[in-house]
């Protein structure tokens, strides 16, 4: 018996593996990032296009990937994404470039996690029924919880004692695994499957591209006045002295405009969209969904900034920045099944224990703000870090039931790839949009800071100021030069940690906002769970 016992969830902990890998990938490389910064000599908004990329292309192509499983095979799609995410992450490690180490995790990488993820919840639900079925999915999310728990501690721990190309170097091997383990699986395919429309994914995947380019890209050129002409391809635009990025946003939403229109078509010829709209007539769905966005670009935006803060500021090796930040991802573990538990007893709805968790996360971005200086100590934030994480673990747990409970059974499906779309364009943007707050509050301060000391010296401020800012960027120390005594070096020195200091707490409010609008979004969430099973 033990044996059938083992073997029945056998095919469950190889799914678990490949969920794993693919949400830690999203959260070891910000542990790192001033290791990236200063091996391949680039910039902090350069790792920000990496770990964005990555989010950005698995939310794009989710829906694909989840329809070309359909098509032809779960299982297939499942190894094929295992392979590609295994070559991406070889790449990722021998990368030299930050470009290479862009096009090898953003494309490669995210493009196997795109065919690989949704997979996995479709297979499980093919190899499992009833009670088992629940467990499962039960196992599957909490894998998700502690992929996203463990990734600051792994990549800490690589990155210090060994290279973060290490966390890359791991998966190659995992990906063995899955291959081996995948015997166990068996192959599922929809009967009624159809060829996705190849315009809607191009559509989508540029329309979202768009918007999170012009929200990045605004850290350099500005939100609305150019701070500079646009460079591309060695030549300069002026735009009549408009940034690129509101262009860019535009054209972007445009683009997104058309391909939803794209959907309303294709469904009036009675042909098979990419998403149905139908879905998003369903004004409890749509806030169910809305509400997953912005919670996942509250917590990415959050664990980009954190770290910029212990390293760029306070000097903390990786390892030390992982473990600074656990309070944050611990007690979200804690309080997430504490949630299910009150709702299982109907201490609770699902409702209330949403907005009770986006109060406290809040409460917790408030004392974040206020913790975040230049005289903190890797202490100092733990309070807000703990609030926000058992605000999150509360808010986050009960919204994917309350998403597929506002819809029919029929529409469960798509629903589920909906949600988890929405969670990873969330995702995306709050690493695009807290990045892009940081580091524009980081150069404006500097840059201001410097032009009105009085310590120094009038002459020598344009060369400090441009030195200054690459220092901050890289998260790295001010170097004096030989013409500079110890105290314009200290006055250097302490104008960029003020400026970090500021810079985080400007990315703080970023995700405070995001949990406000969730905040609101939220009274149009369903009271109960499974309220709807019809349309």
């Amino acid at each position: 018996m033990k044996q059938m016992g083992l073997r029945k969830w056998l095919p469950l902990l190889v799914l678990a593996l490949a969920l794993f890998i693919s949400v830690l990938d999203s959260t070891i490389i910000t542990i790192s990032v001033r290791a990236i910064v200063g091996d391949l000599h680039t910039t902090l908004k350069m790792v920000q296009w990496i770990i964005t990329g990555y989010s950005l292309v698995v939310g794009a192509f989710m829906l694909t990937g989840g329809r070309l499983g359909d098509i032809f095979g779960r299982k297939r799609m499942f190894l094929l994404g295992a392979i590609i995410f295994g070559i991406g992450s070889i790449f990722a490690s021998q990368s030299h470039t930050a470009r290479s180490l862009l096009v090898s995790v953003s494309l490669i990488e995210g493009l196997g996690a795109a065919l690989m993820t949704p997979c996995t919840a479709a297979l499980i639900a093919a190899e499992y029924r009833g009670k088992d079925r629940a467990i499962a999915f039960g196992v599957y999310g909490a894998v998700a919880g502690a992929a996203a728990t463990a990734g600051p501690i792994i990549g800490g721990f690589l990155t210090t004692n060994y290279s973060w190309r290490w966390n890359y170097l791991i998966n190659p091997a995992v990906v063995v695994v899955l291959l081996l383990g995948s015997v166990v699986l068996h192959e599922t395919q929809d009967r009624h499957a159809y060829w996705p429309d190849m315009l809607s994914i191009i559509l989508s995947a540029l329309g979202l591209g768009g918007v999170v380019y012009g929200i990045i890209e605004s850290s350099t050129y500005g939100w609305i006045r150019a701070k500079a002409p646009y460079e591309l391809f060695n030549h300069l635009y002026h735009f009549h002295g408009v940034s690129i990025s509101p262009y860019s946003i535009l054209i972007g939403l445009g683009l997104i405009g058309i391909f939803l229109w794209r959907q309303m078509n294709l469904e009036r010829r009675g042909k098979p969209p990419l998403v149905s709209l139908v879905l998003f007539r369903n004004v409890q769905f749509v806030a169910s969904i809305c509400v997953v966005g912005l919670i996942a670009l509250t917590q990415f935006g959050l664990i980009f900034a954190l770290p910029v803060f212990y390293e760029g500021l306070l000097g903390k090796d990786a390892l030390h920045t992982g473990l600074a930040v656990l309070p944050l991802t611990l007690s979200m573990l804690v309080s997430a099944p504490i949630a299910g538990i009150l709702v299982g007893k109907e201490k609770a709805t699902p409702k209330q224990v949403t907005q009770f968790g986006l109060v406290v996360m809040l409460l917790g971005t408030f004392f974040l703000y206020k913790e975040l200086g230049v005289h903190s100590t890797i202490w100092t934030p733990m309070p807000g870090m703990t609030l926000f994480g058992l605000g999150f673990g509360c808010g986050f747990s009960q919204l994917s039931n309350l998403a597929l409970s506002s819809v029919s059974t029929r529409q469960a499906g798509e629903a589920s790839g909906v949600n988890n779309t929405f969670r990873l364009i969330g995702t995306s943007l709050g690493q695009a949009l807290v990045g892009a707050l940081l580091i524009s509050a980081l150069t404006t301060r500097l840059t201001g800071d410097i032009a009105n000391s009085r310590t120094l010296p009038q002459a020598a401020k344009p060369q400090i100021t441009a030195s200054a800012i690459t220092a901050a960027e890289s998260l790295g120390t001010v170097t004096a030069s030989r013409q500079h005594n110890a105290e314009i070096t200290n006055a250097i020195t302490r104008i960029k940690n003020d400026a970090i200091a500021h810079s985080a707490q400007m990315g703080i409010v970023g995700t405070g906002i995001a949990g406000a609008v969730a905040l609101v979004a939220s009274t149009r969430l369903p009271r109960h769970a499974m309220e709807s099973d019809e349309e």
